[in-house]
């Protein structure tokens, strides 16, 4: 599964009010649909005195979360902005391939960084 920052902004106060109170309902009766197969929330975090909230998720494909998402946004009109994110160790991994990569394509093809 890939890991996603996920940032939620409110477009403003009313509508937000609106959804931390469902929010604090499916929080108090478990209802909150925060893992399924190919999709789990690993932190949410939310920014007192701003309009955003953020979130850690892990899915296997972005269907995943329209899946978790798409109803809230619907609901509440909120932006949801999602990027992939990587620990240190796969950050490390990624550099030495690009590393690699782009050594093989200067012997190849005259590529230079």
């Amino acid at each position: 599964m890939n890991t996603y920052l996920v940032t939620a902004t409110f477009k403003n106060v009313a509508l937000m009010g609106a959804a931390y109170d469902l929010f604090l309902k499916v929080i108090e009766d478990g209802t909150l649909n925060d893992e399924f197969e190919g999709f789990k929330v690993l932190g949410r975090y939310h920014a007192s005195y701003s309009n955003n909230v953020y979130i850690i998720v892990q899915a296997s494909a972005g269907i995943k979360m329209t899946e978790h998402f798409a109803p809230w946004k619907v609901k509440f009109d909120i932006d949801f902005d999602i990027k992939p994110v990587m620990t240190d160790d796969e950050k490390v991994a990624e550099h030495k391939l690009v590393g690699s990569l782009m050594a093989e394509l200067e012997q190849k093809m005259g590529f230079s960084g």
